[in-house]
């Protein structure tokens, strides 16, 4: 490793606070030394593992702690000084307590800010138990080397059985033998091991690398280093080697103990990670952090304070606090400070910046013994300016605050603290000018009204005005909180402006239940007058029914008289004609050789075709008048004038009168063909009923149907018409005492949203002139309301249309 790039990795190892707290948290054994091998700070693991007091080490030499370190260890920690290399060993260690253990140390250089090495960080494991293992093994080596022949069982328990990974190596980098642990290690059989070279699994080792390397060994006799290794599957992963030069009956052998050490690594990485990330935060304090010694010298600073100045933050180490003389005040500060009993203490001082003057809060915190302190300093020109241009604000806004009517005026800064509070209002809410002028909002009102208030203080702060009403004290505030800006449009400061408007609530509040009332009434008035209107029409509609009905009553009265004179009087005519016919029969018999005037009488009037024609004209005749006799008997039946009073009813009588009515709609015209009434009555007792009010409903109903046919004619051509016309009624008594009557047809259908309006008056789905809208809704009142039943319909686009009417049998 360069030396440059051990600064790039240790450049963050500073004397802060934040950082003897990391080291103190990291979990390993780790110490910072300074360039006289005195304790800088060390981890609470290192205190807990060697038995010691913090307060009995720090600024101590570590050769003073432990007394008894190897003359290589003393080596090692010059050349890390010197040399900036980086040094693993393992020795026995005598802790200050007497007991002696194996250690293993980690020894590197760190890096002040100037790129001078500071010190040595040190990570020591106590791994006395597997030196202990460690020695074992190789003493047991020792004893199967030299006793080959009688302790081959002995040789072979301890190779196999020994913890780390055993290589023995030839000169040519081949594998002589492993154990049991290294085939474990790297994933491969036995054969397959010994039959790789080293560079196979180390891909450090290339065979040239690997002759230089033995010789290294062959010389120095043992070497500790780290290395990778690659198992079977591809994995490679960090390791460390200890290597021993061994030669036996002319016989050279490197032996190598390996231990995977990915753990290590891994807080290694953590403990680098975590130097950066300490960096990081420091530099991106948003002020000027720096630390200094108790002879007022620096010790580091960060970016922003150096870019500050114009320097980088190397420039600082070790220099004086009065090497700039921007900031005199700042050396006295510190002075002071250090002189003190205090740990923490906050300043406001002056620093010249390029000719300007700025205005520092600087806080201190003492560390290391109160040896060392941090400083942290924010630029607070800009608020300072601001209290400046508010008090030279102040007088005006008394003023204007003072005589506000019926409210208050109140300032505050951006801590939310009022700096002026005004207005004949504060006086009615138990508040005060003196009890808030200082205090900031939380402190002057409850949580529940901070709550709302503390918003709308952030917004004029960030230049937006609001408008809100709050409730306070049992009155209502109108509150408008706006920012006040300096000249040049920075906002300093906020102002709320508050009005007491409960009265004119209580007004709004009358105002608003009147306009509620009124809406109210004018609701009603509204329904009231569309149900007029509905009456209205229904009635009108009714009357014209009624009139109707006198007139076809009326005509069917003036009608049935001289049919019923007719009617009587063709049984006679036919006798008469009878007798006549019989006479000249007679006359024919009797005379058979007529006069001459009578023969031409005969042959002019066609007496034989008289004869014959005669009877079937009578009988002609005979049918016309019940024919004409049953039209007036369905029209007195369908305009009955008895419908003041419910009376039972024949209902098929009705229905067929009115399909007798709407004869003339049911036969074929204009290329329609004729529809076809399927009737399928059932055994109905009289029901009691309006027998006029029930008619019209089945001419509405049957009107419809036929108007719904006679639409899917219009739309659908004979061809591609699969069914014939067809209306079917059907009527069956059903439970509960009523009847059902079902009229279904198969026309078009009707969509589901058309079928939820089918009895709101005034709709309809015919064309403007055809229909009035009122024919389903006069029925529905009819049936529902006038004789308690009920009428629904059941559609079905494409598939027809079915209204079915329930009725009860006897009046309730």
């Amino acid at each position: 490793m360069s030396p440059q790039s051990s600064a790039n990795r240790s450049s963050g190892l500073r004397s802060s606070t934040a950082f003897e707290q990391f080291a103190r948290a990291v979990p390993v054994p780790m110490a910072l030394l300074d360039r006289q091998m005195r304790y800088i700070t060390v981890s609470q693991r290192w205190l807990d593992d060697y038995g010691i007091d913090q307060a009995d080490l720090i600024g101590r030499s570590h050769a003073e702690v432990f007394t008894h370190l190897s003359r290589s260890w003393h080596e090692n920690f010059r050349r890390c000084l010197y040399h900036g290399e980086t040094h693993n060993q393992r020795d026995r260690l005598i802790k200050p307590n007497g007991q002696v253990d194996w250690v293993e140390w980690k020894i590197q250089p760190w890096y002040a800010d100037h790129g001078e090495i500071g010190g040595a960080i040190v990570i020591a494991e106590i791994v006395t138990v597997r030196e202990a293992s460690a020695q074992e093994q190789r003493k047991q080596l020792d004893e199967a080397l030299e006793q080959s022949q009688q302790s081959a069982y002995i040789h072979q328990f301890a190779i196999e059985k020994a913890v780390d990974a055993i290589f023995w190596i030839d000169p040519d980098s081949k594998l002589s033998y492993v154990n049991e642990a290294a085939c474990q290690l790297l994933e491969y059989r036995r054969d397959e091991l010994l039959a790789l070279k080293l560079h196979q699994i180390d891909p450090a080792f290339s065979p040239n690398i690997w002759s230089e390397h033995w010789k290294a060994i062959k010389q120095f006799g043992s070497f500790t280093f780290e290395s990778t290794h690659r198992t079977k599957s591809g994995r490679i992963f960090p390791v460390e080697v200890r290597v021993n030069y061994l030669k036996y009956k002319n016989r050279e052998y490197h032996c190598a103990f390996v231990r995977e050490i990915t753990e290590r690594k891994q807080h290694e990485t953590a403990l680098q990670s975590a130097n950066e990330q300490l960096q990081a935060v420091l530099d991106a304090v948003p002020g000027l952090v720096s630390w200094l010694s108790r002879d007022l010298k620096y010790l580091g600073v960060n970016r922003q304070l150096a870019s500050t100045f114009g320097l980088r933050p190397e420039d600082f180490s070790n220099r004086e606090v009065g090497f700039m003389e921007s900031h005199p005040g700042f050396a006295e500060f510190a002075r002071e400070f250090f002189e003190s009993e205090t740990k923490t203490i906050s300043k406001e001082i002056c620093i010249g910046l390029e000719g300007q003057r700025r205005s520092y809060l600087l806080g201190a915190q003492k560390y290391h013994h109160n040896s060392r302190a941090v400083f942290v300093g924010l630029d607070i020109t800009d608020r300072k300016q601001m209290e400046a241009q508010l008090r030279r604000s102040e007088t005006l806004y008394r003023t204007l605050a003072h005589n506000f009517p019926n409210g208050a005026v109140c300032l505050f800064d951006r801590d939310y603290r009022y700096t002026l509070a005004e207005g004949t209002e504060l006086a009615k809410v138990g508040l005060s000018k003196a009890a808030m002028e200082g205090q900031i909002c939380r402190d002057v009102f409850d949580p529940e009204t901070a709550e709302i208030i503390e918003p709308l203080y952030a917004k004029a702060l960030d230049g937006e005005e609001s408008v809100a009403e709050i409730p306070y004290a049992g009155r209502i505030y109108l509150t408008h909180v706006l920012p006040l800006k300096d000249d040049t449009g920075e906002v300093i400061a906020g102002m709320m402006m508050t009005q007491n408007i409960t009265e004119r609530k209580k007004n709004e509040q009358v105002l608003r239940r009147s306009r509620q009332r009124l809406r109210e009434q004018a609701h009603r008035l509204r329904d009231a007058l569309a149900e007029l209107k509905q009456t209205q029409t229904q009635l009108i509609q009714t009357e014209k029914l009624s009139s109707l009905g006198q007139l076809v009553a009326g005509v069917a009265h003036e009608i049935n008289n001289p049919v019923s004179f007719i009617y009587g009087n063709i049984a006679h005519a036919r006798q008469y004609a009878n007798e006549l016919l019989e006479l000249v029969e007679l006359y024919a018999d009797a005379y058979p050789e007529p006069t001459e005037a009578i023969a031409e009488r005969i042959e002019t009037m066609g007496l034989d075709f008289v004869r014959e024609d005669f009877p079937k004209l009578m009988s002609s005749m005979q049918v016309g008048a019940d024919r004409i006799r049953e039209v007036v008997l369905s029209l007195q039946n369908f305009s009955r004038l008895d419908q003041a009073q419910k009376k039972p009813v024949n209902l098929h009588e009705g229905i067929d009168s009115t399909l007798l009515i709407l004869q003339s709609r049911l036969k074929a015209k204009g290329g329609r063909p004729g529809i076809e009434v399927v009737k399928d009555y059932g055994d109905l007792p009289k029901v009691e009923c309006y027998a006029g009010q029930l008619n019209q409903v089945f001419m509405n109903l049957l009107a419809n149907a036929i108007d719904a046919l006679e639409e899917r004619g219009i739309e659908c051509d004979a061809s591609e018409s699969e069914e014939e016309p067809t209306i079917a009624i059907r009527t069956r008594a059903i439970a509960g005492n009523r009847v059902e009557i079902r009229i279904a047809d198969n026309g078009l259908g009707m969509t589901p949203n058309v079928q939820r309006k089918l009895f709101e008056p005034f709709f309809t789905t015919k064309p403007p002139g055809k229909g009035t809208g009122l024919g389903l809704s006069i029925s529905y009142q009819v049936v529902v309301q006038k004789h308690g039943g009920q009428l629904n319909c059941d559609s079905t686009p494409g598939r027809g249309t079915e209204f079915a009417i329930v009725l009860p049998i006897e009046a309730k």
